[in-house]
């Protein structure tokens, strides 16, 4: 497996794995091209298997508020559904984290859905913990865990 920035050419893929991944809830194409336009802000990687994108990871940088360090939120992970349980997801996640703390970034944080038992014990593992419960954050209406690496 090779972990690497995201490029214009890896939209495609990105987003039939985020199809398949999200359904409904998946974001468009042209939301992943605002993120790969704006590299100063974004970490977006891709997993490739055999010249294959299977994976991706992205996270935003934040902006500062009343003179506290800037912080990162990731975005968004997905894994394409028959490439689940190899270690993608936490290689990815791992490099993605690496990279934040290389631009400075000392606080990173995401939303995940209450019931996504096995993204939530990859953040836990990851360092990630629970800070409150998010009610109404996904468009149906579910809601979500904040959590917080530090």
């Amino acid at each position: 497996m090779n972990i690497r920035r995201a490029l214009a050419g890896d939209v495609p893929s990105i987003v039939r794995i985020e199809n398949r991944s999200f359904g409904r809830d998946a974001w468009d194409r042209e939301l992943f091209l605002d993120y790969l336009a704006q590299p100063a802000r974004s970490v977006f990687l891709v997993a490739v298997i055999d010249r294959r994108v299977v994976g991706y990871a992205l996270a935003f940088q934040r902006s500062a508020f009343h003179n506290k360090a800037p912080r990162a939120e990731i975005h968004s992970i997905a894994i394409a559904p028959g490439q689940r349980g190899r270690g993608i997801a936490a290689a990815l996640l791992k490099r993605t984290l690496a990279q934040l703390r290389r631009r400075g970034f000392e606080t990173v944080s995401l939303n995940v859905r209450l019931e996504n038992k096995a993204a939530i014990g990859l953040y836990r593992k990851l360092g990630f913990q629970r800070v409150r419960r998010v009610n109404g954050y996904y468009e149906d209406g579910a809601p979500a865990w904040r959590m917080r690496r530090s």
